[in-house]
């Protein structure tokens, strides 16, 4: 039992090795692990190891969840269209990604990186209607809605 165990903690650690992961992927990957090594009680033995990590500071959701949504929206110009399903396919469910969504990519926020990514993109103040279509394409397949990308539009056409 304590090898399995061994064997087990060694998996989930040089799964995080490579990255932050969530605690569903772990769940996920030692359980495929545990079919693999045939165990039989491995429900109560991935427990334990995932609550060991979680307590040694090696999984915090909450913490990992926030940087994935900040680090998608300001750094890689990807919108909530876009992330959520990406946070879903990691075994996250659906209420804690939209709480996460409504804190950590508000309407404010959203309407600034566009904007950025406007001014990016077009350094020209006033677009021609051609370049206007062409970012809002853009924006909308990078997971913005039509709303904020028209109302980041204003605010940009405005202020210059």
């Amino acid at each position: 039992m304590q090898e399995q165990k061994a064997i087990l903690e060694s998996t989930a650690i040089r799964y995080l090795s490579f990255r932050p992961r969530f605690k569903a992927e772990i769940y996920t990957r030692l359980g495929r692990k545990a079919e693999e090594l045939k165990l039989k009680d491995s429900f109560t033995l991935i427990n334990q190891i995932v609550e060991s990590l979680e307590k040694s500071g090696f999984l915090n959701d909450q913490k990992l969840l926030e940087s994935y949504i900040r680090t998608r929206l300001c750094d890689k110009t990807k919108g909530p269209y876009w992330i959520r399903p990406h946070l879903l396919h990691f075994g996250l469910n659906n209420s804690e990604v939209d709480e996460a969504l409504k804190t950590h990519a508000s309407r404010e926020i959203q309407i600034e990186v566009i904007g950025k990514f406007i001014v990016k993109k077009c350094p020209r103040s006033n677009p021609d209607l051609k370049t206007k279509a062409r970012l809002f394409r853009a924006l909308s397949a990078r997971g913005f809605s039509g709303q904020l990308i028209t109302e980041a539009f204003d605010r940009n056409t405005r202020e210059e």
